[in-house]
């Protein structure tokens, strides 16, 4: 393995201990909500015997379609070196790094473990970590400022969570950021990147960091040279995947909210537009997987929408796009670790 990759770090980001983290924040913020609320009741949460099965049927849909995009672009990446089973491994995995790290680290330092324990060299597997957080972003820089003017005309929706636009705007502006720089880096100029950064490390502050950027530049150079070999219809078809890979992840709330509660058009493009404000915001949160943020969001957005449903849908929701991931992680991780440690060995 390569000294690039500290194997001691990655374990212990993969433990299963660190499930508990999460869980209890989600926990404690939601009894926090029910405390708060003069009007939750007990017999609320027997609400959910109201159902509808084609809620369900829909959010079950999304869900299996959102993780074979998801599966489809890893394999599309890398030329179908990876079977779909691996695939399938890799996005376990990668979700529970994701879900027990904090939104603004997530699991990309895993990503790229994960990719090597596959048979991936360090370059293609920094390459593809990359090519999938930039094209993640993309999708944030195309669908967020529809989002954010289309609440807008909601002033009363304004007045009441003002205080969430500032930290989607801080959010916004540093994905644009990332963006600009991994798209130039990758697709242009690595060189210049790393130009950059040896000048800024000349200034007296920053030159302790002087080895660690060098280090980072020369692994986005690796990167570079692996992602050019593609065309633009590649990256296209790319592209295309992860617009609809993120479209079915938030339609899993739409079709969960129609379990309870009827939705015009109008209604659903403000479901999705209130989950991408939450979604961006979230992406700086400081606890794992955004984990008691989100609950705390998603009460204050679609409280009046849902009415005494907020807290089941809040519940069902965490439980299918976040707990489940977690869930599978911490049931997939003993038998990997094994594998992985056997594979080591025989190496030796």
């Amino acid at each position: 393995m390569e000294d690039n990759v500290n194997e001691k770090e990655i374990f212990d980001t993969l433990h299963p201990r660190r499930l508990f983290i999460p869980m209890i924040i989600g926990i404690l913020v939601i009894i926090y909500i029910i405390s708060r609320d003069p009007s939750f009741k007990l017999s609320n949460l027997l609400l959910i015997k109201n159902v509808r099965i084609s809620g369900i049927v829909g959010t079950l849909i999304m869900l299996f379609i959102r993780d074979f995009l998801y599966m489809f672009r890893i394999r599309l990446l890398t030329n179908r070196q990876l079977s779909w089973y691996e695939c399938f491994e890799m996005i376990a995995l990668w979700e529970f790094s994701s879900a027990v790290t904090p939104s603004v680290v997530g699991g990309g330092v895993v990503a790229v473990f994960l990719f090597m324990k596959n048979g991936i060299s360090f370059g293609r597997a920094i390459a593809y970590v990359m090519a999938t957080s930039t094209f993640d972003n993309i999708f944030f820089l195309i669908t967020g400022p529809f989002a954010y003017f289309e609440l807008l005309k909601d002033q009363q929706f304004y007045h009441d969570n003002y205080w969430m636009f500032a930290p989607f705007g801080i959010s916004y502006t540093l994905i644009l950021s990332y963006v600009s720089i991994m798209l130039i880096t990758l697709f242009f100029k690595p060189t210049f990147f790393k130009w950059i950064m040896i000048k800024i490390t000349t200034i007296s502050v920053l030159k302790r960091f002087k080895d660690t950027m060098i280090k980072q530049s020369n692994e986005l150079i690796i990167a570079s040279n692996v992602l050019r070999r593609n065309d633009v219809k590649f990256w296209m078809s790319i592209l295309v995947i992860t617009l609809l890979t993120w479209f079915s992840r938030y339609a899993i709330l739409n079709c969960l909210i129609t379990c309870f509660v009827d939705c015009s058009l109008s209604t659903h493009i403000d479901i999705m537009c209130k989950h991408l404000i939450m979604w961006v915001t979230m992406l700086i949160s400081p606890t794992p997987g955004g984990s008691g943020v989100v609950e705390y969001c998603f009460n204050c957005f679609y409280k009046d929408m849902l009415s005494n449903y907020s807290i089941i849908v809040s519940i069902i929701w965490r439980i299918v796009t976040y707990y489940l991931y977690l869930t599978i992680g911490a049931i997939m991780l003993p038998n990997w670790l094994k594998s992985f440690k056997n594979k080591r060995n025989e190496g030796r």
